[in-house]
């Protein structure tokens, strides 16, 4: 590395360290503490930003007040009146994990219903499928086809900040990573969601870190696989040594520094949802802010650059719901596997490793027990996630029955949950997956029927020849080996004629059960 390229990245390691600072104060003293020697409230704040950072038009200033109403709106609700306002039904319920942490998932009801369950990425909440609005969001499009929707939401985030004994502002409640989530997080949800349901499985989408909790599940508990009846990965994580954003391939660089800095300095948290935030992208992002071009260049940076599918309009929207909170911890380990190469457990050190996994490395999870079917969606301009980690993904999963590479070459990271053509490019074909799956899932289903039903015609069959024998009068004899003839032939039904009897040598070939269901995968689905 050169010494200007050196210079640079500490640089940029020192101002991602004074934002942590600063965003940890805001985010453990409240909103503004930092202002309070001005004395200004939330709204004169706003109105301050506005005269500095918006036109000087008359009707720009003062809070933005010409603002469209839906969008300043759907930037301050919670995600379950952000469902209610566009007309359906919302449900909120709190599950409990083995290890304490007290979950919120919130539900688009359709009673008796297939249930589907939407997970989302590092940094988002459930608000993710919805905040679009009915025309975008995943959530809703389900919710409309007839499934019974529930979005998790994983510890750490706004809505998931309680556990039974700890407080979010102790240390301890942030010594987790997404290894946590996927063997504690999910199974709580998916029981708790087909405990409610009464239904044995559920599908199962989810969006970038919402992906890799599902690896760790199927790993960790591959007992799992027999409750999900598809996995649908949009912009799957797993291998990310080569991830193509230059904001996360230089801070790996630091890794290690910024581990203990943040360490030393007691920060757990990272980029938790505060009103300042909320506030703050509602002024400086909103369509007559002269600072749009900034917030949208944000996203762009992180995941990729693609105004063509943003709309602007909404990115008071997307920035208020996100980020909503995660440990420093999950971006720790998430730069160790960048730095790696592996999709494995988190790295704690030599001898803690030794203590932990009773070797010197952290294992690698085992992906080759994730038996789901699996589609995965993917595309070039994600900087989060490139082409070639996902096809090393798709090798080592035994089950991929759809790897689609959207047709769209810039399009990106977030481009999954919030592009403007999302339902054509890419939830249409999911929809279509699932449909498949469960059409593919229906016909077993039928098969497996059907030949219990012939199995027991026959069973039953035999019985009446044997009761029948039984009954013959003690002085009628049948020729020696003729009834066990007619119960094999129940079985056997092939005419003994003269013409077939030269081939009554020939093994008889049974049918079992494994033969009607005949397949272990359903890739055929897509041959």
């Amino acid at each position: 590395m050169r010494a200007s390229d050196f210079a640079c990245g500490r640089l940029l390691v020192a101002l991602l360290l004074h934002c942590l600072v600063a965003l940890q104060v805001c985010g453990r003293a409240g909103a503004f503490t930092l202002l309070s020697p001005f004395s200004y409230s939330s709204l004169s704040f706003k109105n301050l930003l506005n005269s500095v950072l918006l036109s000087s038009n008359a009707n720009l200033a003062g809070g933005g007040r010409n603002l469209k109403s839906d969008v300043l709106e759907d930037a301050s609700l919670i995600t379950p009146k952000l469902i209610r306002k566009y007309g359906y039904p919302s449900e909120t319920h709190t599950v409990v994990t083995k290890d304490g942490y007290i979950l919120e998932m919130h539900r688009i009801p359709k009673k008796g219903a297939q249930p589907v369950l939407l997970m989302h990425g590092i940094l988002d909440t459930s608000a993710t499928w919805v905040l679009m609005g009915p025309k975008s969001g995943l959530g809703y499009m389900l919710s409309d086809l007839g499934y019974d929707v529930w979005m998790g939401n994983s510890r750490g985030n706004r809505y998931s900040k309680n556990h039974t004994s700890l407080n979010s502002d102790y240390q301890e409640f942030w010594d987790f990573t997404f290894h946590e989530m996927g063997k504690y997080d999910l199974p709580a949800n998916i029981d708790y969601i087909l405990s409610k349901t009464g239904y044995e499985q559920l599908h199962y989408v989810g969006h970038s870190q919402g992906t890799a909790i599902f690896w760790v599940l199927c790993s960790e508990q591959p007992s799992y696989t027999q409750k999900i009846t598809s996995m649908h990965a949009l912009a799957p994580i797993a291998y990310i040594h080569d991830m193509k954003s230059p904001l996360f391939r230089t801070l790996v660089l630091f890794l290690d520094f910024l581990t203990a800095a943040t360490r030393m300095l007691r920060i757990t948290e990272f980029m938790p949802n505060t009103k300042f935030l909320v506030d703050h992208s509602q002024v400086v992002c909103h369509d007559n802010a002269m600072t749009q071009d900034v917030c949208s260049n944000i996203l762009f940076l992180v995941a990729g650059y693609n105004s063509e599918q943003l709309n602007k309009t909404m990115l008071p929207v997307m920035l208020s719901h996100t980020p909503s909170g995660a440990s420093i911890k999950q971006l720790e380990h998430f730069g160790q596997l960048m730095k790696s190469g592996h999709f494995r457990k988190f790295d704690r050190g030599y001898l803690r490793n030794q203590l932990e996994y009773n070797r010197v490395t952290p294992p690698d999870y085992d992906l080759s027990r994730v038996k789901v079917p699996v589609a995965l969606y993917y595309s070039v301009n994600d900087l989060l996630v490139s082409t070639t980690g996902v096809d090393r993904l798709a090798r080592e999963l035994p089950n991929v029955i759809d790897k689609y590479l959207v047709p769209m070459e810039r399009f990106n990271h977030l481009d999954f949950l919030w592009a403007i053509d999302v339902k054509p490019l890419v939830y249409n074909r999911l929809v279509r997956n699932i449909r498949r799956v469960e059409n593919h899932k229906a016909k077993l289903t039928a098969n497996l029927a059907s030949f219990l039903a012939m199995q027991l015609q026959r069973h039953q069959l035999q019985n009446q020849i044997q009761i029948q024998m039984s009954q013959l009068p003690p002085n009628v004899h049948l020729p020696h080996g003729l009834g066990m003839e007619l119960i094999a032939s129940v079985t056997d039904p092939a005419p003994t004629t003269a013409a077939t009897a030269t081939a009554t040598t020939t093994p008889v070939t049974t049918t079992s059960v494994e033969d009607v269901l005949e397949v272990s995968t359903t890739s055929e689905l897509y041959a």
